[in-house]
């Protein structure tokens, strides 16, 4: 049995305005959504680092007149790998936020990403004793933070992440073939996400599958098998971030307007509008007996679609699953 259907609400979009999150509120609420993924900029509780109590009890007061349950989401930017002292400060203090607000998961983007120095030309690629030590420094981090998670009633979700086409130039300017990419993203890999999470060996943390990151990877994996992988990682899987894209790299298609009608990208569909085979991804779930939340992680734009939306992801749910 799954947990619910839950809707994000995009930092970008509300921007720490609370006027904003609460007609977001509102309208997830009226379409019969079960719960809300919140982003840690959607309100300002984290300021340098630190929690700001006052802040906190605002947002649990705001969120506490719906009939909602609620996820959290952390910075996109937040890397235990490259920067693991302050990340696990910001870590911190996000468990906390996510405690604060009755927010049972906390999602967290992996660290395994190396070329962003590369592409910036502020480093050349990293060798190969600097990628092996991204594993051990993020993987002791969330060792720490489980800790902390389990002590706080909180669920870590480590996401697997999705490729980019400034990720391909940053290789084809030291004249390595956009193959090699894995090798620098380690984080879209679910096989090595999922033998991280059995290293971590704690309860407290699990796997998010964001299954349009995986579905946009899978072509650049030594196996390019999507829901072989899929089956293979079900079993580590603690939340879901469900929505849909074309299975196509990002070109000349920077907006999210643009993706949608170039169809690149992870252009965050509602189910059922790109090619991603959505129904199989949730029956190997259900056998492998995933009972958490099934996130409709949609752009902002497509609000006007929530009731769609929430439709589809029911259509698409074996029986009995929620």
């Amino acid at each position: 049995m799954f947990q619910g259907i839950a809707i994000n609400a995009d930092d970008n979009a509300i921007d720490g305005d609370f006027n904003a999150l609460a007609r977001l509120l509102d309208r997830a609420a009226a379409v019969g959504f079960d719960g809300v993924e919140i982003s840690a900029g959607c309100c300002n509780a984290v300021r340098g680092r630190r929690l700001v109590s006052s802040e906190v009890e605002r947002a649990r007061a705001l969120l506490a007149r719906y009939p909602l349950r609620y996820t959290l989401h952390g910075p996109d930017s937040l890397n235990l790998a490259r920067d693991p002292e302050p990340a696990a400060e910001v870590l911190e203090s996000c468990l906390q936020l996510a405690a604060g607000l009755g927010a049972e998961v906390l999602v967290y983007h992996s660290g395994q990403i190396a070329l962003h120095d590369a592409w910036m030309g502020l480093a050349p690629l990293p060798d190969e004793q600097a990628l092996a030590d991204l594993w051990p420094r993020e993987t002791e981090a969330l060792q720490r933070m489980a800790r902390r998670a389990e002590a706080l009633g909180v669920l870590i979700a480590v996401e697997n992440r999705d490729p980019h086409l400034w990720e391909v130039a940053a290789l084809a300017r030291y004249g390595r073939p956009a193959t090699d990419l894995v090798r620098y993203h380690q984080g879209m890999r679910l096989d090595l996400l999922c033998a991280q999470m059995a290293q971590v060996a704690s309860p407290s943390v699990g796997l998010c599958l964001d299954v349009g990151h995986a579905f946009l990877a899978a072509p650049y994996w030594p196996e390019p098998d999507y829901l072989a992988a899929v089956r293979a990682a079900a079993p580590w899987v603690r939340h879901l971030h469900l929505h849909d894209n074309f299975g196509r790299l990002d070109d000349i298609a920077a907006s999210m307007h643009e993706r949608l009608i170039f169809g690149q990208a992870d252009n965050h569909m509602p189910a059922g509008w790109g090619r991603i085979p959505l129904r199989q991804v949730l029956e190997a779930l259900t056998e492998a007996g995933y009972s958490g939340w099934v996130l409709a992680e949609v752009a902002p734009r497509y609000e006007p679609y929530y009731e769609e939306a929430l439709a589809n992801v029911r259509a698409l749910l074996p029986g009995a699953c929620l």
